[in-house]
C-alpha cells in the first residue's frame, strides 16, 4: 500500500518552502535535506521504507515548489532555512540526515546548531573543508572528480543549457550512469526529478549553491565566517554512511572529516551502492536509519 505523503507550505526565514512530510505523527523525527539536482522526491523511497519514523523533507531554496529568491544561496542563509524550517514545523530534536549538497549544509548546520538535533547522518558528502582542501591538495584525484563545480561559475549559461532538452538527458545520465550496480537506480523517479528543470529559472538556484560557495572561499571575510563556524565542535553524534562506489566523491578524503567536525565521526559503508543512496538503495538507507533511531535494532 502507497504511503500517505501530507504537503504542506510553511513561512520560514522569509520565504514559502515546500515540505512533504510522511509518517505517524507521534513517530520520531527524520528531517531530510536533499542534493543535487534532486528536491523531496528524492526521499520518497525512504518514506516508503521507513514507515515507523516521521519524515519530513523540504524542497530546499530555489528547488520545486520552494521559493526561488535571486538571493540566499550562501551556507549561512541556507542553514538559517534549516534551523527556521524545524522551529516552524515544531519539530522536536529530530534526527538529521542529508545527502550531497544537503550533506554539506548538514555538516554546516550541526557545527552552528548541534542544540536543535538528536543526530547527523550524512550520506555520501565529506566535511565542506575536507573536501574543499582535498580539491586545492589534488588529494585523491578530488579536484578532477567534480569538473561540473568551475563549469557552473559561468554565468547563465549552464542554466540554460541544463534545461533543455539535451541538457535534461545529461542530467538524467548523472544519475544512471553512477549507480552502483547496474539496474538499481530508480529510474522512473530520476525522470520525475529531472523534469522539473524545464525553463533556466528552475536551475538557477541549485547551481547558486555552487557559486555561492566559491564566492565564499574566495572573498576573506566570508571564508573568515565559515572557519569561525568551523571551529565549535559538532556535538551530537554523526554518522557518515557512504555508498562505496561513489565515483564522484573521494571516500579516502570523506575519512577525514572528523578531523574537521571536531568530533568522532562513524562510517558506515554500503558495499555496490554509488552516490544517490536514497535512490538505489533505500532498504539499506533505512536499515542505517532505523539503527539511530531504535539502538537496540540491528
Amino acid at each position: 500500500m502507497a504511503i500517505n505523503i501530507e504537503h504542506r507550505r510553511v513561512q520560514a526565514n522569509g520565504i514559502t518552502f515546500h515540505v512533504a512530510i510522511a509518517g505517524p505523527s507521534d513517530a520520531p523525527p527524520v528531517f531530510c535535506l536533499h542534493g543535487f539536482p534532486e528536491g523531496w522526491m528524492s526521499w520518497r523511497p525512504a518514506m516508503e521504507a521507513l514507515r515507523d519514523a516521521r519524515l519530513y523533507a523540504p524542497d530546499l531554496r530555489g528547488y520545486g515548489e520552494t521559493a526561488r529568491p535571486r538571493d540566499g544561496y550562501d551556507v549561512f542563509t541556507l542553514t538559517d532555512d534549516i534551523r527556521a524550517l524545524i522551529q516552524a514545523l515544531g519539530i522536536d530534536k529530530p534526527v538529521l540526515v542529508s545527502h550531497d549538497w544537503g550533506g554539506a549544509l548538514g555538516w554546516i548546520f550541526a557545527h552552528r546548531y548541534s542544540n536543535l538535533i538528536r543526530k547527523l547522518v550524512v550520506i555520501n558528502c565529506p566535511h565542506p573543508k575536507t573536501l574543499v582542501r582535498a580539491v586545492l591538495h589534488f588529494e585523491d584525484f578530488q579536484t578532477i572528480r567534480i569538473p561540473w563545480v568551475p563549469v557552473f561559475e559561468i554565468p547563465w549559461v549552464p542554466e540554460f543549457f541544463l534545461t533543455t532538452a539535451l541538457g535534461r538527458w545529461g542530467l538524467k545520465l548523472s544519475f544512471t550512469l553512477r549507480e552502483g550496480e547496474k539496474g538499481t537506480m530508480n529510474v522512473a523517479l530520476v525522470e520525475e526529478l529531472v523534469s522539473r528543470f524545464q525553463k533556466p529559472e528552475d536551475m538557477r538556484g541549485p547551481i547558486n549553491y555552487y557559486r555561492e560557495m566559491v564566492c565564499t572561499q574566495l572573498v576573506p571575510a566570508k571564508r573568515a565566517r565559515l572557519e569561525a563556524v568551523y571551529s565549535n565542535p559538532i556535538t551530537v553524534p554523526v554518522i557518515l554512511v557512504w555508498g562505496a562506489k561513489d565515483g564522484a566523491l573521494s571516500a579516502r578524503v570523506a575519512l577525514n572529516s572528523g578531523l574537521d567536525a571536531g568530533c568522532y565521526v562513524e562510517c558506515r559503508p554500503l558495499p555496490g551502492v554509488g552516490h544517490f543512496v536514497s535512490l538505489e538503495a533505500s532498504g539499506k538507507l533505512a536499515v542505517e536509519i532505523r539503527r539511530l533511531l531504535n539502538p537496540n535494532t540491528e
